[in-house]
C-alpha cells in the first residue's frame, strides 16, 4: 500500500479578535476574486461558500501542475446555506408559483465541487460528502483509500460551510427556548479549507497522513480508550505523540480528570481560535501542518510554543455523535 502525503494547504477562517459581527457569531470577510479568474458578473451570483471554496482551492492547486490533479472531493455539512434560504423565502413570498430554479440549483451541497471543477477544467473524479461534523473526514477517508490503493495519485480535498442571517436568527431563538446546556466561550463561525493529497512525495510535502478513522461514539467506550486503540493499531506509543489537536460538538471536555493516559501530552482546543462550525476540523489539519513544518507556532489567541521539543507526530481528534481521528507524521 502507498503512503499518503499532504502537499499543499489553504484555509479561509476568521478569529475572535478579527470578527465584525455580533457576539457569538464570526463571519469571514472573503477577499475579492481576481477578475482574471472570474468575471464580476459571475462572482455576484455566487454565495460565500462557493467563493471561499474557489479561493482556497485555487491557492492550494497553484503549487502543482493542474494536469496531475485526478479529482476533487469536498465535504459540507449544510451546503450553500444562503442560497437555500433564498429558495425557501421565494417559495413563501411567491406562494409556490413561478419559482426560479437558480437558487435551488445553487443551494445543493455539490455546488462548490462542481464550480471548482468548471473553473480549473477538471473532468476527473468529483464527489461531495454531507455527514454533519464528519463531512470533511468522509471526503478525506475516500481520498486516503484511493491513494493507498493507487487508484488515483493526486486529489484536491476540502470542506466549506457558511453562516446565513436566517440560520443565525433561528439558532438564536433555539438557544433561548431550549433547556439544553449551550457551549460557552466558543462562537459559531464559518470557513473553508482545501488540501492536496497525494501518494507521491515532492518538495512541497508538508506531512504524511499516516491514518484516518471515523467511528460511532459508544457509551461503554471512553474517548481515551478509542484513542489508545487507534494508536495501538498504528504501533505508535503514547510517548511519541507530540500534540493532540481537538474539537468537540459536546459540552463535556473529552480529556477530563479521568483521562490519565494523555496527561503529559500537549492538548490544543482549536475551536478556541476560530470558533465552531461543522467542518471546522480543516483548521485543525492546517494547524497541525504548520506545527510539523515550522516546529513552532505562536498566535495571539492561543500561544503555542515548542520549548525544547520538536513536533513529529500529531493526533487530530473531532468528538461528537460521530468521532474521527487523524494521525499526521512529519516528513
Amino acid at each position: 500500500m502507498n503512503k499518503v502525503y499532504i502537499n499543499a494547504a489553504s484555509i479561509c477562517v476568521t478569529t475572535p479578535d478579527q470578527h465584525h459581527t455580533a457576539e457569538n457569531w464570526l463571519k469571514v470577510d472573503v477577499p475579492k476574486i481576481d477578475s482574471k479568474l472570474l468575471s464580476p458578473n459571475a462572482t455576484r451570483r455566487m454565495s460565500k461558500a462557493v467563493k471561499m471554496g474557489i479561493l482556497c482551492s485555487l491557492e492550494a492547486v497553484s503549487q502543482m501542475d493542474l494536469a496531475n490533479l485526478d479529482g476533487i472531493l469536498v465535504g459540507s455539512s449544510k451546503g450553500c446555506l444562503i442560497d437555500s434560504d433564498k429558495f425557501l423565502q421565494s417559495i413563501v413570498e411567491q406562494q409556490e408559483e413561478f419559482l426560479s430554479p437558480t437558487p435551488f440549483i445553487q443551494s445543493t451541497h455539490n455546488t462548490v465541487a462542481g464550480q471548482i471543477a468548471l473553473l480549473i477544467k477538471n473532468t476527473g473524479y468529483n464527489m461531495t460528502y454531507s455527514q454533519g461534523r464528519i463531512s470533511f473526514e468522509s471526503a478525506a477517508l475516500d481520498a486516503y483509500i484511493q491513494l493507498t490503493m493507487n487508484e488515483r495519485n493526486t486529489l484536491l480535498v476540502g470542506a466549506v460551510d457558511e453562516l446565513s442571517d436566517i440560520s443565525i436568527k433561528i439558532s438564536s431563538i433555539l438557544d433561548k427556548t431550549t433547556s439544553q446546556q449551550q457551549m460557552t466561550g466558543i462562537s459559531q463561525s464559518e470557513g473553508a479549507g482545501f488540501f492536496i493529497f497525494s501518494n507521491r512525495q515532492d518538495e512541497h510535502t508538508r506531512a504524511e497522513l499516516t491514518d484516518i478513522s471515523i467511528y460511532q461514539a459508544k457509551a461503554k467506550l471512553s474517548s481515551e480508550a478509542q484513542l489508545l486503540a487507534f494508536l495501538k493499531k498504528n504501533k505508535v506509543p503514547i510517548e511519541q505523540i507530540d500534540a493532540i489537536i481537538y474539537g468537540s460538538a459536546n459540552m463535556e471536555n473529552p480529556f477530563d480528570a479521568s483521562s490519565t493516559s494523555f496527561n503529559k501530552t500537549r492538548k490544543i482546543n482549536y475551536q478556541l481560535q476560530i470558533g465552531r462550525f461543522d467542518t471546522d476540523i480543516v483548521f485543525a489539519l492546517d494547524l497541525a501542518l504548520k506545527l510539523l513544518c515550522n516546529q513552532t507556532l505562536v498566535q495571539k489567541s492561543s500561544p503555542i510554543e515548542n520549548g525544547n521539543r520538536s513536533y513529529q507526530k500529531i493526533l487530530i481528534c473531532n468528538f461528537g455523535e460521530q468521532n474521527s481521528l487523524m494521525l499526521l507524521s512529519g516528513c
